[in-house]
């Protein structure tokens, strides 16, 4: 499947300064409280065009500038956010179900395109395909990645695609929370995604289109331990990651600048990064967003990351289907956006194809690690 997008002369005639003159969100008065853009996205969840055209401008402004921001007005209720962090946290936390109950033997052995839903505190470190040494000190953070819950009843998906979830009552609160999460997250995640769309000028349902079947995301919580290291700083390989926190420590570097800044929003907002998928794709006009977390305080801290279209869809009797994309083209008026420099490759890629993109990412990380190392089979998407 190719899809080759025609001029976009509504995307590329924005200049990244005139985006950033553009109103962030129906909370600009309040702007000067947050470190990142503060955009109400409510208006995406309507037919209606009222309000969708300032929504559409100030996600464009925020992907010209940092690839960071904050969405509220999201539609997700506070006791389905409130549940499944307190829930992730009760179970993942030092002490907690996950270590007390063994969580870590219930799982069965990781094998090819498949991370174990849970894992362990001190076995990961994603900052090591992020330019960090392959011995670097591993993550105190204990993380349970949830698939598409769809797949667990679908007879099409392969069954070590599917999720496992420990047959506790912990266990099963873990479920219950974190599937009606998912379910809320996804459809965020889609309508996100429809205004990306049309903040390139195409219709809403482009982005969705261009990457069926892989259409659903995968849902992390992350539980970090006081102590260090915590994440390192790396970028996202996908398309989007919207991130719920309970805590402080996410921190984002601004384009073209060497500093660390808090990511601070208000409560109940989701913070969105880009990630390389999109960069490549538009020729690096979206910016990947480099982010690390630090300063974890002694109560610890609990995320939900979910991470837009890596739910690689992976049917039994059959490899995933791989989709070539064509990066956005120029304007009309001959002016393009400069290629991207990937660490990925020497020169900016002509095309880029999905999941296979993600797929050779993941062979660079595992390349990187021992064989002996619980790193390489399991780590499937980072996190914040």
């Amino acid at each position: 499947k190719a899809l080759a997008p025609a001029p976009l002369p509504e995307f590329s005639a924005m200049s990244t300064a005139a985006a950033q003159s553009a109103t962030h969100s129906a909370h600009a008065a309040q702007a000067h409280e947050w470190s990142v853009p503060v955009i109400d996205i409510a208006a995406l969840t309507s037919e209606s065009h009222a309000g969708r055209f300032e929504v559409v401008t100030a996600l464009s402004s925020a992907l010209l500038s940092d690839g960071i921001f904050a969405v509220v007005g999201h539609g997700i209720q506070d006791d389905v956010m409130q549940r499944a962090l307190a829930v992730a946290k009760a179970a993942l936390q030092k002490g907690g179900s996950a270590d007390t109950e063994g969580w870590a033997e219930l799982q069965p052995p990781p094998q090819a395109l498949r991370v174990a839903n849970f894992v362990p505190a001190y076995a990961e470190n994603v900052g090591r395909y992020n330019g960090q040494e392959a011995k670097a000190a591993l993550e105190s953070v204990q993380k349970f990645t949830v698939y598409p819950p769809s797949w667990d009843s679908d007879p099409l998906v392969r069954k070590y695609r599917r999720n496992v979830w420990p047959d506790t009552a912990a266990g099963a609160a873990l479920r219950e929370a974190l599937e009606t999460y998912f379910g809320e997250v996804q459809r965020v995640s889609e309508l996100l995604h429809g205004g990306l769309s049309e903040a390139v000028g195409r219709p809403k349902e482009f982005i969705s289109d261009m990457l069926t079947p892989h259409t659903e995301g995968v849902l992390r919580c992350l539980c970090y331990h006081p102590g260090h290291p915590q994440m390192s700083a790396h970028k996202d390989l996908g398309t989007t990651t919207l991130v719920l926190v309970d805590a402080p420590g996410l921190e984002f570097q601004p384009r073209g600048r060497e500093e660390w800044i808090a990511a601070a929003a208000p409560t109940g907002a989701l913070l969105v990064n880009i990630g390389e998928f999109f960069e490549v794709w538009t020729r690096g006009a979206w910016r990947a967003t480099p982010h690390r977390v630090t300063g974890i305080s002694d109560q610890g801290r609990c995320s939900l990351a979910f991470f837009s279209s890596q739910g690689i869809y992976c049917p039994e009797d059959s490899s995933p289907v791989n989709l070539t994309i064509q990066p956005l083209a120029a304007s009309d008026d001959g002016e393009a956006w400069s290629g991207l420099q990937s660490r990925l490759g020497g020169e900016a890629r002509q095309s880029i194809e999905w999941p296979a993109f993600f797929q050779e990412n993941l062979a660079r990380i595992r390349s990187k690690g021992d064989a002996e190392d619980i790193l390489a089979p399991r780590l499937n998407a980072a996190g914040a």
